[in-house]
């Protein structure tokens, strides 16, 4: 296994959260298995933008993963109505 970056952004919805508890939801929302091994997070009026650290066999599991991680993370009442930058309209 190796270690992968994945990057994204999320905008804003309803609710304001800072960067420190935006880590602490999105360790809440990684799984185990999931390989995440460390959260960088920055937050602005706009939204956030984050940067997952995953031990992955490859890049294209390492991203299949943050997606789990990132639609798991959305669904948390804490970030009601934050989208990832690029997803918005997806189910």
């Amino acid at each position: 296994m190796a270690m992968y970056i994945v990057m994204g952004r999320m905008v804003r919805g309803r609710t304001i959260v800072d960067a420190g508890q935006l880590r602490a939801l999105v360790y809440a929302a990684a799984e185990p298995e999931d390989g995440l091994e460390h959260v960088y997070a920055e937050t602005d009026l706009e939204g956030a933008g984050a940067v997952l650290f995953l031990c992955a066999t490859s890049a294209e599991r390492a991203e299949a993963t943050a997606v789990r991680i990132v639609d798991r993370l959305l669904a948390q009442d804490e970030l009601r109505g934050w989208e990832w930058e690029g997803r918005r309209g997806e189910a």
